[in-house]
């Protein structure tokens, strides 16, 4: 075994770091979740697939991040040369574990943008590639699930050496990942481009459509980070230390799954937004109705019509807010909806005698 690193660096553990790390992004993967929810819930009224499927994407992360206590337990963090073999082995059972829980979490994330932009009121000629992604996403997730599962015969080969087993290559294993990768960023920078083509023609600012293509285009930075993931893992986890030496690249995948599952939810956040700036102006109208009638130097009975006026407008505001909300202003604000016109021509009829 290749020890010059470890005896460079010595024993240090990054275990506290990496706890700090995993409690930081889970937890913001939870709330944005739950915001998300409650926005559905409580003010859209309407929870559909994909809030279902980002709900799962939730527990396959939180499920990751069990597996990766274990893992900080077992030696993760530590240079591999100061661990015990039986806690290398226990290391590599549950990184085996974490990489299905990978694979399937990244699916579900995806397949519930799809699902949200399906939401997006639009042509059908639009709606179809993204059936066909969410088919395609099953599919490969599945073949790619089954060939990690079977790279050992006997499947313990995959985490202990002294099992005598036939398995494949390293080589083999990083194309399974770099397969996984593949489709993750095209599916990612493919999801994000697609607003665009919905939002082209819309009859709407420059900078509103600026605003939402950027808004629903999150899923670049996932893509960005699943490149970064996928070269390092290429490149730079040395074969004699998988404890140690693979910290950066598991950061970058932490970073992959769990921002994707808070990009995903932050544009189904945007009617909480509209409701929260709502009630803020309602309480700043309302506070300024109170000064106008404390003021001394006006006439008690203008003061009075200004306040009615202002709260006549508020509840006008707030009548449309809501009506914009309980309609397909997911996405798109009412002004923005796409609206079908259809013109009728009327003949009318003769009466000869």
């Amino acid at each position: 075994m290749n020890t010059k690193g470890q005896v460079r660096q010595g024993d240090v553990n990054l275990g506290p770091g990496l706890i700090g790390s995993l409690v930081a992004t889970t937890t913001t993967c939870i709330v944005s979740v739950a915001l998300r929810f409650w926005v559905r819930g409580r003010l859209v009224k309407a929870i559909g697939w994909d809030d279902w499927t980002i709900l799962l994407a939730l527990i396959g992360t939180i499920i990751g991040t069990a597996l990766d206590f274990v893992e900080i337990h077992e030696g993760f963090g530590r240079p591999q040369s100061y661990i015990g073999q039986h806690q290398l082995r226990e290391f590599r059972k549950y990184t085996y574990g974490e990489w299905l829980q990978t694979f399937a979490t990244l699916m579900f994330t995806k397949i519930s943008i799809c699902l949200f932009l399906m939401r997006i009121p639009t042509a059908r000629a639009l709606i179809r590639p993204l059936q066909a992604a969410v088919i395609g996403l099953i599919v490969s997730n599945l073949i790619i699930t089954v060939l990690w599962i079977v790279q050992c015969r006997p499947l313990e080969g995959a985490w202990d050496s002294d099992v005598k087993a036939k398995c494949f290559s390293r080589g083999q294993l990083q194309r399974i990942i770099m397969a996984q990768a593949v489709i993750s960023v095209v599916s990612d920078f493919a999801f994000a481009a697609f607003p665009i083509l919905i939002l082209w023609r819309v009859q709407m600012a420059v900078k509103a459509k600026i605003a939402l293509c950027l808004l629903m285009g999150l899923g670049v930075i996932t893509g960005a980070c699943c490149i970064v993931q996928t070269v390092l893992n290429w490149q730079s986890i040395p074969k004699y230390d998988y404890t140690y030496g693979g910290i950066d690249n598991w950061f970058w995948r932490l970073f992959e799954v769990q921002l994707g599952i808070i990009a995903a939810s932050i544009p189904a956040l945007r009617p909480g937004y509209k409701w929260l700036t709502s009630r803020v102006v309602n309480l700043r109208t309302g506070y300024n109705g109170i000064t106008l009638l404390s003021g001394k130097t006006r006439d008690k009975q203008t003061a009075f019509e200004n306040v009615s006026s202002r709260a006549k407008d508020s509840i006008s505001k707030r009548s449309n807010h809501w009506t914009e909300i309980q309609g397909e202003e997911i996405i798109l604000p009412e002004y923005c909806q796409i609206r079908k016109t259809t013109e009728v021509e009327v003949e009318r009829g003769v009466v000869k005698d």
